[in-house]
């Protein structure tokens, strides 16, 4: 199949270039400044495209089978423009005879609405996006354990030994890594009878952080650390981050407050997947997270 990656330069669609190409799949990676890309020796096909350049989307997607939708958070970003993408994109699919989009939220969309925005923009992107009449996949991952080497995440891992996550103690999670989120999203294409679903998806293993920790020790050959970090730290330390940035740190603080409050409290434990009904709709090899990190160490170790 001809498969159209948008965001393929970001760490999500980084990831997925190579499982489709691996898997046999003409892929084209589309991203605003896209660079010279091979994967086993083998070119991949780049296409420069704003996510708001309606033409040049009509022209990526000629010929395209099938779109793996990857879309700016709007935790950070304006949401109008991101959501016109989204419309745009499925409307230029529906024009273009695209057989399939499959859509990574990029994070867990519950059923009933939370009042939390980066939430809601999602549930409304892939709402636009089935509106089109193209049909559509959900893939809802939870946490990614590449977020432990990236952001805030990692100085106190590369720094102090310490993993640091706004998680309480009791709270279960499973941890998914960017390459299953792409094996997943790859299964999708030959199961277009999935159209409709939304598919949340975590890794194979549930752990509190005490317990990922201890995996993660065992992988690193090092004595680790934890801290469950507070959801009001968690936001003080977004707060200091985003100071000088141009941002509007108390929406954003106020919402990323809200969010992080659901994830630990709600009753319906958005972060613990039970994947086994899963990977029979979608049957890979999941990533055990002491496998992900000795392929995965913190720059400098």
């Amino acid at each position: 199949m001809r498969v159209v990656v948008f965001g393929a330069s970001g760490v999500q669609g980084a990831h997925q270039v190579p499982v489709l190409a691996r898997a046999g799949h003409d892929v084209v990676a589309v991203s605003r400044n896209p660079k010279p890309l091979s994967i086993d020796d083998k070119p991949i096909s780049a296409f420069a495209a704003d996510f708001n350049d309606t033409d040049a989307i009509t022209r990526v997607l000629t010929g395209a089978d099938a779109i793996f939708l990857n879309l700016p958070s709007t935790s950070f970003n304006p949401s109008t423009p991101i959501l016109q993408a989204a419309k745009d994109i499925g409307a230029i699919a529906k024009t273009c005879n695209v057989q399939l989009i499959v859509f990574n939220t990029s994070m867990p969309v519950p059923e009933i609405p939370q009042d939390i925005k980066a939430q809601d923009d999602r549930r409304e992107m892939r709402r636009l996006l089935r509106d089109s009449g193209v049909p559509v996949i959900s893939i809802q991952p939870v946490v990614y354990l590449d977020n432990l080497l990236e952001g805030w995440a990692l100085p106190p891992i590369r720094d102090r030994q310490t993993v640091v996550y706004c998680h309480k103690p009791s709270l279960r999670v499973s941890w998914i890594c960017h390459h299953d989120v792409a094996q997943l999203m790859t299964a999708c294409l030959s199961r277009p009878q999935l159209a409709g679903r939304n598919i949340p998806v975590g890794g194979p293993e549930t752990v509190v952080l005490s317990e990922l920790t201890a995996k993660l020790s065992r992988a690193w050959g090092k004595e680790l650390k934890y801290e469950n970090q507070t959801v009001a730290d968690f936001c003080d330390k977004i707060s200091e981050t985003m100071r000088g940035r141009g941002l509007e740190t108390e929406r954003i603080v106020s919402q990323m407050f809200k969010a992080y409050t659901y994830y630990n409290e709600a009753e319906d434990e958005p972060f613990n997947v039970d994947m086994k009904g899963v990977l029979e709709l979608l049957p890979v090899r999941l990533t055990g997270i002491e496998e992900w990190a000795g392929r995965r160490r913190p720059e400098g170790w």
